[in-house]
């Protein structure tokens, strides 16, 4: 994997949420991601228009979605948010199917190349269910950004 680290940190993060649909918790996100000065306002739009032509959730042991895109980000980064009720998102095999998404990481990254070996690192780290309970269950934004740095295994710069 090329050394790209993503950026977060507790104000990137929306713990407990509930959102009407994958759209508006898409919007929450890229929205704390562009308070941080992290992206520009394209991002905005073509994380949406990404979404609809990609779909990007993941059938895992505990559903989840990774919404992805390079088009206005000024640098990387990863914000988050755990849901009270799952939210649906597409499957990203583009069977149509509906994934019932407990977490989603929203993230922007500068060079495209790097997008495959962090998606093949999320998958990697989210397909063990325990570990993403401990993840879920993290009382805090301190606490879920300890364990989540322990699963990505120096993916993040918080």
């Amino acid at each position: 994997m090329s050394d790209v680290t993503m950026r977060t940190n507790e104000s990137l993060l929306l713990l407990d949420q509930t959102f009407a649909d994958c759209a508006q918790a898409i919007d929450a996100l890229a929205g704390l991601a562009k308070a941080q000065g992290l992206v520009e306002d394209p991002f905005l739009e073509k994380i949406q228009q990404r979404e609809i032509e990609y779909p990007t959730g993941l059938a895992m042991p505990i559903p989840l979605a990774i919404p992805h895109i390079s088009d206005g980000c000024l640098q990387p980064f990863v914000s988050i948010a755990t849901l009270k009720t799952p939210v649906i998102f597409k499957s990203m095999d583009h069977s149509g199917d509906d994934v019932p998404v407990e977490i989603v990481f929203l993230f922007g990254i500068i060079n495209p190349q790097d997008q495959l070996p962090v998606l093949r690192k999320f998958a990697k780290s989210f397909s063990k269910k325990e570990s993403v309970e401990k993840l879920l269950a993290a009382s805090t934004p301190a606490a879920f950004l300890a364990e989540l740095e322990e699963m990505l295994e120096g993916l993040l710069n918080i």
